[in-house]
């Protein structure tokens, strides 16, 4: 079970469609390629998937407006896990490795076999990644881990390596709005000089 951390994510019953993403997959896992594999990650980033935690309730103290203090229930969630098996060349398992387990929809969710009673989160790409890069002995979040043909894990060197992309493309664009914003004051500048003619004349 994941550590206990403040995740942006709802309990939710709505309908999540991610036909494109699993198609992208498909159609990565047919031909791979840069541009499949971008298309992947493009759709992925925009993507809110459904990862299953199991809601646990607890007290804590708070203190009211007088400063008096008092128990209050909270509640919170704790992330379920998937372990997957480590083997050697001869295919004996050495050890495993734990991912995040998340669905692109219910039907997905509804392999998950388990006997603990969970609650499906609904949650963005983003907050996923912060999840993983913030959890320690998790080596990553998978997508639909029980479907072979469209699973697809995400490892933490991945997602850094994602988030290093993301950081690098919004320095070059907030650099070049900035040398546009720049240009562009720059001309509105030069057009508001007044148009003045200087001439000079002998008295006669």
């Amino acid at each position: 079970m994941a550590e206990n951390l403040k995740i942006s994510g709802t309990v939710t019953k709505e309908k999540i469609d991610n036909t494109a993403l699993v198609e992208a997959i498909n159609e990565m896992r047919k031909e791979f390629s840069a541009d499949t594999q971008n298309k992947v990650i493009n759709t992925a980033l925009r993507s809110t998937f459904l990862v299953p935690a199991i809601i646990e309730k607890g007290q804590e103290l708070v203190a009211d407006q007088n400063n008096h203090v008092q128990f209050k229930d909270k509640q919170e969630a704790k992330f379920m896990l998937v372990n997957k098996p480590i083997r050697d060349e001869q295919g004996n398992q050495t050890g495993s490795v734990s991912f995040f387990p998340v669905f692109t929809d219910a039907e997905e969710l509804k392999k998950l076999n388990t006997d603990q009673l969970y609650r499906p989160f609904a949650m963005k790409f983003s907050d996923i990644a912060y999840l993983t890069e913030s959890t320690p002995n998790v080596e990553g979040f998978v997508i639909n881990p029980f479907t072979q043909e469209h699973n697809l894990p995400f490892t933490k060197p991945m997602l850094e390596s994602i988030k290093q992309t993301l950081i690098n493309f919004k320095k070059t664009k907030d650099a070049a709005m900035a040398a546009a914003a720049e240009a562009e004051a720059q001309e509105a500048a030069e057009g508001e000089k007044p148009d003045i003619t200087v001439s000079s004349s002998e008295e006669q």
